[in-house]
Formats: structure tokens, C-alpha cells, sequence
């Protein structure tokens, strides 16, 4: 068997497949990273804004605090060395553009630029600061907008003499800003090609490990072969190297009697052996040939399964016996058929030759009684057949039952609400045939077998609607003792002591169980028996 596959094919919706794929992944990459790198910049912009904002206030706290600030301020004028070490201070930190030293007049003592020096202070925010209070604030002085950080100079007594600013211009702040925005624009731009390329590769290696199929490809040939194997009779299962189940169709579920979940990974020896008790795939007579198994019902064929000039496992097909017997039964209903259409042409020559005669003989008007009598008994019988079973099989296998009673001496009824359709919802015909046919048979040998004289009937009833497909025959035989009431079905048992007898009722019972119909048996011996069959699952 070999396996099911699709022609590969190299089409332009595959291509565009995998560019979609490759377009889509790497816009998702370049989305996260995009979200990334945001989130990671904010939070470096915002500790540079810290770092400089912490800077500032350390500075001007500091300078607050120095003994040689507080003296300049307590002598109104800012000596040399205080000036020097200020300038090399402005020079040496990196976030710091301004320092600026006033007294309590806002009269400035110390600037960067030394010209401004006894000049006001600039910018009217110091205001607090003369007030006691250090913070910080945007403010525009005489270099232009600066991030300035205030704190107060206070003398032994806590009285505050001045103040002193330490002062960052926004152009520092935003050349600093675009330095961090740069870095990560850059960063961005070679983790995008990176991003690209990876995507690339991880679409390059999707594709090889896909064999160039595209996903809607692979799901529909997956489900395609999974409909295919699930609607085998066969059994099939595939069995590893190691001898464990890796996969069964539901047919061969329903023969090993367990579901997939169960069988997965169990030991195939455990479940199913050779009919001589050794494997079933060691045997060398099992390989691509039917034989026997463990289970009397079922046959396997095994077939290796090699890559590379080595096995790797192997794939058993299972079969039913049963359903060879039921193939068998299937013949049986054509054979039907033919009976039927055999027994008529035999009662009709032998009617033609009674007219024939009567004819010769010049009794016309017993020629015309016996052709109506005939007719009339042609009509009773066969019209109600004709009428309410539709379905030609069944209707000729009933005819040809007819026929068979009549010489037997029986009666065969079938009731007048039964109504069956050309083509059963329920039931295939030859299902049909094999249910109807082996259940009436059963009813002519009860009758047969009765001793005594008594009622020799039977009575059918074949309705199917939209609830279900009901099936009734009830006939006056000898009946079933209870004892045998629950081995009717097995094959082989049989009341009668002829050879090859029992196989019918085990064929009925597969098809109900099947089909998932339900059969009440009503039976009283030397009474009668009564079969009541129900199908309501829809073909």
C-alpha cells in the first residue's frame, strides 16, 4: 500500500505564500522591537533628565554648604581662588553650564561669565531660594533657556545671606537627548536588518521543513488522507521499529477494540499475534500476503516500511472475515433475485400449460375461470408487494419467498401500513436483503419444524419514515427456548443438525450492531416467535 501523497507543486501561491510569511514576520519582529527599543529609550531619556536634574542639585548644595562661598558672601566680593576653582569646576562637569553665586539683593558675586558679575540676577526665579527653599526650574537667563537647580546660603545663625544656582542650558539637555536618540536609531536600523535576515532564514528553513508546500497545502492533504484511511474497511496501522503502535484508522479501532488514545505507543504482541502465537512482524508469511492472526475474525498483511535501504517500521492492514461473509451475502441477495425470477418462469410455464390444455380440450370458459383465479390470486399476493416495497431487491426477494411458501403450504402477510423506498436511508439494499431474507427464512423452518397441525403463518411488516426503518416478522413456529434465546446470534449455532447452518443470524447481528440498530425477541415455544428490529441512524 502505498502511501498517499500529493504532487508537489512549485506555483506562484506557494511563493507568495512564504513572502507573506517572511513579510509578516518580520513586520512582527520589527513591531516588538520597535516597542522595545520605545520603552528602552523612554527610560534612558528619562535617567539622563535624573542623572543631570541630580547632578544639578548636588552642585549647588555643595556650594551652598562651602565655608569660602559663605565668606565670599559674608565680604560681599568673591575672591580669586574661589573664582578659579569655580571656572575649572564649570570645565570639568560635564552637565554643567552655569554657576552663579548672589547675595540676598540678588546682587551676582560669582558668574561664568565674568563680565556679569555685580550685576542682577536674571531670570526673576530665585525668589524662593532668598525665601530658604532648594528646588528646581526651567528658566530663561542671560544664556538663554537652562534647567537651573536653587539652593540657599545661610550663615551661623541660619539666616539666609544668598544663594546659589547651578545651571543647565536646554541645548545641553537636547544635544545630550539627540546623542541617546541617535545611538538608538542606529541600533534600531542594524537590529532591523538583523531582524529581516533572521526572519528570512527562519522562512527559508519553514519552507525546506515543509518540503515547499504551503500550511493550507499540508492541512488539506492531512485531512484529505486522514478521510481517506477513516473510511477504509481495512484496518490499518502503523507499527515503529521498536514494535509500539504509532497510528490507526477507525477501522482498525473497532478490530482491536480500543481507541487511538489507548493504543498509542502499546506493544502490537500485546494486542495481536501471529495465529501460531508468534509476531506478527517477524512472520515471514504475513509479509504483503493475508494470513491468520490471535483473533479468529481477523486477517493481517503486513508491509516493511524502509528509508534509506533500512526499515523503520511497518504499515498491517486488517481485515475482517466477517465482512468476506458478508460480501458472500451480498451474491446472496442477486441470488435472490435469480430464484425469484426462476420460480416465477417455472409457475407460469405450468399455468400456460394448464390453459394450454383446457384450450385443447374446448373448455373455454374453465380456461377463463382458471386465468381469473389466477389473477385474483396473483393480485392478493403479489400486489401488496408491489404496492408498499419499493425497493426492487427486497420486493423480488419477497416474491420469491411467496412462491416458496405457497408450495410449502404457509401463509406469508405483509402488512398493508408497510412502505419502504427505493433507496433506504437506514440500510444498503443488500444489508436489507441479508436482514428481511434471513429473518423470514428463520420463520419458514420454525413453521416447518411444528410436528402438530396448527396455524402456519407468518406476518411482515417492512415502514420506514423519517424516525426510523421498522422491521417486524412474527410467524406460528416451533419458538426458542429460553436456553438458546442468547446464542441465536453466535455463528455456527443452529437447532438444526445440518452442517454449515447458523451463519445467517450471526450476519443479521453484525448488521444491527453495526448500524447500531436495537432487536426485541419475543418467543414462546410451540407458540411462535416474534422479531421486532429498529434502525435510527441515517446512512
Amino acid at each position: 500500500m502505498k502511501p498517499f501523497h500529493w504532487t508537489k507543486k512549485k506555483n506562484r501561491g506557494t511563493a507568495s505564500m512564504f513572502m507573506h510569511l517572511l513579510f509578516w514576520s518580520t513586520l512582527v519582529w520589527i513591531a516588538l522591537l520597535s516597542v522595545t527599543l520605545a520603552v528602552t529609550l523612554h527610560f534612558s531619556l528619562s535617567s539622563l533628565q535624573e542623572k543631570i536634574e541630580s547632578g544639578l542639585r548636588s552642585t549647588a548644595s555643595s556650594l551652598a554648604e562651602d565655608l569660602e562661598v559663605k565668606r565670599a558672601l559674608r565680604e560681599g566680593t568673591c575672591p580669586e581662588d574661589l573664582s578659579n576653582y569655580l571656572d575649572d569646576l564649570i570645565k570639568k562637569t560635564e552637565d554643567l553650564d552655569i554657576v552663579t553665586i548672589a547675595n540676598a539683593n540678588s546682587t551676582r558675586l560669582y558668574h561664568v561669565v565674568h563680565k556679569r558679575i555685580g550685576k542682577q540676577f536674571v531670570g526673576g526665579d530665585e525668589t524662593r531660594a532668598l525665601a530658604g527653599k532648594s528646588y528646581l526650574v526651567d528658566g530663561v537667563g542671560t544664556m538663554g533657556p537652562q534647567r537651573r537647580a536653587f539652593c540657599p546660603v545661610r550663615d551661623e545663625r541660619g539666616k539666609v545671606i544668598g544663594f546659589v544656582m547651578a545651571g543647565t542650558t536646554m541645548d545641553r539637555i537636547q544635544t545630550l537627548r539627540n546623542s541617546i536618540v541617535n545611538t538608538y536609531v542606529k541600533l534600531a536600523v542594524v537590529l532591523a536588518l538583523a531582524t529581516l535576515a533572521i526572519a528570512g532564514i527562519v522562512t527559508l528553513q519553514v519552507r525546506r521543513v515543509l518540503l515547499g508546500y504551503s500550511p493550507e497545502e499540508l492541512v488539506h492533504s492531512y485531512l484529505t488522507q486522514n478521510e481517506v484511511l477513516n473510511n477504509l474497511d481495512e484496518g490499518v496501522a502503523f507499527v515503529d521499529a521498536a514494535g509500539r503502535i504509532q497510528m490507526v484508522n477507525r477501522a482498525a479501532e473497532q478490530m482491536l477494540g480500543q481507541r487511538m488514545e489507548l493504543l498509542k505507543d502499546a506493544k502490537l504482541d500485546s494486542l495481536l499475534r501471529g495465529k501460531s502465537g508468534g509476531s506478527l512482524l517477524k512472520e515471514e508469511n504475513a509479509r504483503k500476503r493475508n494470513t491468520s492472526t490471535s483473533r479468529p475474525n481477523l486477517l493481517s498483511c503486513s508491509i516493511p516500511m524502509e528509508k534509506d535501504a533500512k526499515q523503520f517500521g511497518t504499515t498491517l492492514l486488517l481485515k475482517d472475515k466477517t465482512e468476506t461473509m458478508r460480501a458472500a451475502e451480498e451474491l446472496n441477495g442477486t441470488r435472490h433475485v435469480i430464484s425469484t425470477l426462476r420460480a416465477n418462469s417455472h409457475e407460469f410455464m405450468n399455468k400456460l400449460q394448464v390453459i394450454a390444455g383446457l384450450l385443447q380440450m374446448g373448455r373455454q370458459e374453465d380456461a377463463l375461470m382458471y386465468i381469473g383465479k389466477i389473477s385474483a390470486l396473483q393480485a392478493k399476493a403479489v400486489g401488496p408487494v408491489l404496492q408498499h416495497i419499493h425497493n426492487p431487491n427486497v420486493a423480488a426477494l419477497l416474491l420469491g419467498k411467496l412462491n416458496n411458501v405457497r408450495e410449502l403450504g404457509i401463509s406469508l402477510t405483509l402488512l398493508p401500513n408497510s412502505d419502504l423506498p427505493e433507496h433506504s436511508r437506514y440500510l444498503s439494499t443488500s444489508d436489507l436483503v441479508t436482514v428481511v431474507g434471513n429473518l423470514v427464512e428463520n420463520s419458514i423452518e420454525a413453521i416447518n419444524a411444528q410436528c402438530k397441525d396448527g396455524p402456519r403463518n407468518i406476518t411482515l411488516q417492512i415502514t420506514e419514515d423519517e424516525n426510523g426503518l421498522f422491521i417486524l416478522v412474527t410467524d406460528t413456529g416451533v419458538g426458542i427456548e429460553q436456553k438458546n434465546l442468547e446464542r441465536i446470534y453466535d455463528p455456527g449455532f443452529s437447532t438444526k443438525a445440518r452442517k454449515g447452518r447458523g451463519v445467517g443470524m450471526s450476519l443479521f447481528r453484525d448488521i444491527v450492531v453495526r448500524r447500531q440498530g436495537s432487536v426485541d425477541v419475543d418467543s414462546e415455544p410451540q407458540a411462535g416467535t416474534s422479531f421486532t428490529v429498529i434502525f435510527n441512524k441515517k446512512r
